[in-house]
This record gives structure tokens, sequence and C-alpha cells, in this order.
């Protein structure tokens, strides 16, 4: 090892230089390690803030699993007073619906055109149904009848008692599954609108509610509705995930598939 020294200085004073060097030699590496060790627990933290970033995300993902309801068997919604509105989803489903969950107090509903679902405005508890409740319900009748796929604007739907809905068909008539006689006076609902939002709700999942005309276009930057128009099912699906997905909600394909009616769409923000 060789030692730089300045011979026209004494050995004293080269001795007295190396040694102030040496301490400011050292004192550039304390300050470097101090550097790298502050450099790497801000790195720590960070990481930590990212990995219970990822926790939070993944326990708000586990969150949004719902226990199936009786009612997610059927195409379903909640009045805006809080009534339970039923939809079949096909041939068999409408069939059980009428069969099964049709009762005393409640209003069905039907829209005047092919291919449309029985629906039922459910009142166990004997409540007074509003207007605003009736035209709810009939909007979400035309909503998943064919009348969405064809954009039917002028198609009605009518509405009656149970006491008026008969398996029983008319003499020499014979009725197939899901098909269901309607006797005595209709009341008939016109100007419905074919706009529908998506709600979701912590307990409840995801569900329909039609948009009545009365609703204000000046949506919030995270909310959207649906309207007939050219985009397939299956890409307006994958859209609407992605926008609960950035609100920390996940949803399956058949969730999201199974709020939406047959047709095409297109998705206003």
């Amino acid at each position: 090892m060789s030692v730089e020294i300045n011979y026209t200085l004494s050995a004293g004073r080269n001795a007295e230089n190396k040694y102030l060097e040496r301490n400011k030699f050292k004192s550039k590496l304390d300050g470097a390690n101090k550097a790298i060790l502050i450099t790497k627990q801000k790195i720590d933290s960070q990481d930590k803030k990212i990995i219970e970033k990822q926790k939070n995300k993944i326990n708000v993902l586990k969150k949004t699993e719902k226990k199936k309801e009786w009612y997610h068997k059927f195409r379903f919604f909640f009045t805006t007073n809080g009534f339970l509105v039923l939809g079949g989803k096909d041939t068999k489903n409408n069939d059980f619906l009428i069969k099964k969950h049709l009762k005393e107090n409640d209003l069905y509903f039907h829209a005047d055109v092919h291919g449309a679902p029985h629906v039922i405005l459910k009142n166990d508890l004997k409540k007074e149904i509003l207007e605003e409740d009736k035209i709810e319900a009939a909007c979400f009748a035309l909503i998943f009848s064919s009348a969405w796929k064809t954009k039917s604007f002028s198609a009605e739907v009518y509405s009656v008692s149970p006491d008026q809905v008969s398996k029983t068909a008319n003499t020499g008539e014979s009725l197939g599954s899901g098909a269901f006689v309607i006797r005595g006076k209709r009341i008939y609902y016109k100007k419905l609108n074919l706009k529908l939002k998506l709600i979701y709700d912590s307990k409840l999942g995801l569900y329909p509610f039609p948009v009545l005309l009365t609703y204000n276009d000046n949506l919030n930057k995270d909310e959207f509705y649906l309207i007939p128009g050219s985009l397939k099912k299956s890409d307006v699906s994958k859209e609407i995930k992605n926008l609960y997905f950035k609100k920390g909600i996940s949803l399956s394909q058949e969730e999201i598939d199974s709020s939406l009616p047959p047709g095409s769409f297109e998705l206003i923000k």
C-alpha cells in the first residue's frame, strides 16, 4: 500500500493532512450510507402501502360476494317506495313465477308485445301502491320484453289483479308452458320510457332499475344509464364490469348479463 506525501511539508503536517482527508472521506461515506438507508426506508414504506392497498382491494372484492336470496332466481328490482318487482327470465321461469309467487294484493304487469315476461309487483304487507311504483313496474315489464330489442318505443303495458290471471284456457283452446289467460278489465300504461340504469347494493347485489321520463340526465361522473342502441350486449357488459371494478366492485359477467334485457345498447355517461 502506498501513501502519497508532500515533500515540501514536514512529516507531522503530512500526517495531519492525511488525518483530515480520512475524516472528510468518512463523513462522505457516512452521508452516502445514511442516504441509502433513507431511500431503502422510503421504498419499504411505499411497498407496504402498495401491499396494504392491494389487501384492501381484495377485501372490497371479497365483500361483493353476495348471499343468494330467493328472488335472485328472477329478474328483480325494488321500486322507489320499496316494493319488490319480479320478472320471469324464460318460459319455465315465467310459469313458476306466476304459479308460486302471484298472491292476493299483488299486481300483475305484462307488455302488450310478443316475447314479454310476466311481471309481479309484490305487496305482501298490503300497503298502498302509488302510481310512481306502478309506472316503474310497467317500464320494467316493457324494458325486458322484445320492445327493447326492436326499439318499439310506442309499445304499451297493462296491469291486472291476481284474480284476473288464470291457467284455465277458454273453451276449445289450450295453453302452452308459461302462458296464462287474462280476463276482465286491463289498466294500460302508455308512452313509457326505454331507459335503464343499474344499481349496486352491498346487500342486494346488482339489479336493474327503470328510468322514468322525469329522471335528471345530469349524471354524476360515476353514473351511467342504458338505452337501445348498436352496442352488443357482450361489449356493454365488459364496459360495465370495468366501470364497477374501478369503484372496487367485482361483478361476474353472468350477474351483469342477467340485469340487462335482450338486444343492443348505448351506454350514456
